[in-house]
């Protein structure tokens, strides 16, 4: 008797076809549960790692800021010409004398000063180190060269012919001038004798600026008191 084959049906090889595609599928695929995992982990990673790196950004920028590098003071140094306590001219204040020295900073600059007390105007200012020479600050007139300058105001006064707002600025350019022989030259010419014709105000006060400046270095220079040279001085210019 022939062996009877079994008839196979469409719908069965579709099952079996399908079994063994989901087996292969199943065997390749990772479960959900273990992406999930591995994801987890990631993520916990990427976070630790991005922390440390905020963190060390963060030190560096609070260094530069807490610890910033301290301006350097650039320190103007120039020699010192006179002492504390020396008596000076200067040039459109006449005669005063050095107080202290001070320390003066401004804009990162620091620079020595002379604090100066003048007699005659009753004023104190301050001079840097640098500025004295320019300024034309110097020492009293030695002795010696302060009576060569008495015989200049025994001399004859020597009157320019010419208006006298044009012989007011001669003047006064020589009294601030801070040289003792010109000075010496503004006493000699706007001195009046009581017997002699009057001056004008402006005439007046300049040769009272002029005389005071005059006389004030004549007395610390000759070791005299003020009213002492005054007198010695207007005896001289009496007798020409």
């Amino acid at each position: 008797m022939p062996v009877k084959k079994k008839s196979i049906t469409k719908k069965a090889i579709k099952k079996k076809t399908t079994k063994v595609v989901k087996k292969k599928v199943a065997k390749k695929k990772i479960p959900s549960s273990k992406k999930t995992v591995k994801s987890k982990s990631t993520k916990k990673s990427v976070k630790k790692t991005s922390k440390k790196v905020v963190k060390k950004v963060i030190k560096k920028v609070v260094k530069k800021i807490v610890t910033p590098k301290a301006p350097k003071i650039k320190k103007i140094i120039a020699p010192q010409e006179f002492k504390a306590g020396e008596n000076i001219v200067y040039p459109t204040h006449g005669v005063g004398r050095i107080l202290t020295i001070e320390k003066f900073q401004y804009d990162l600059v620091e620079e020595q000063l002379y604090v100066i007390q003048f007699f005659q105007d009753k004023l104190t200012i301050r001079v840097p180190f640098v500025k004295a020479k320019l300024i034309g600050l110097r020492n009293i007139t030695s002795k010696p060269s302060m009576t060569r300058t008495l015989s200049i105001l025994k001399q004859k006064p020597k009157i320019k012919k010419a208006m006298w707002s044009r012989r007011a600025q001669e003047y006064d350019q020589k009294i601030n001038s801070g040289d003792i022989k010109q000075l010496s030259e503004v006493v000699r010419d706007l001195f009046r004798k009581d017997d002699q014709t009057e001056q004008s105000y402006s005439e007046r006060q300049m040769f009272q600026v002029a005389f005071e400046r005059y006389t004030r270095e004549f007395a610390i220079s000759s070791d005299l008191k003020f009213e002492e040279a005054s007198t010695k001085i207007l005896e001289i210019l009496n007798k020409r």
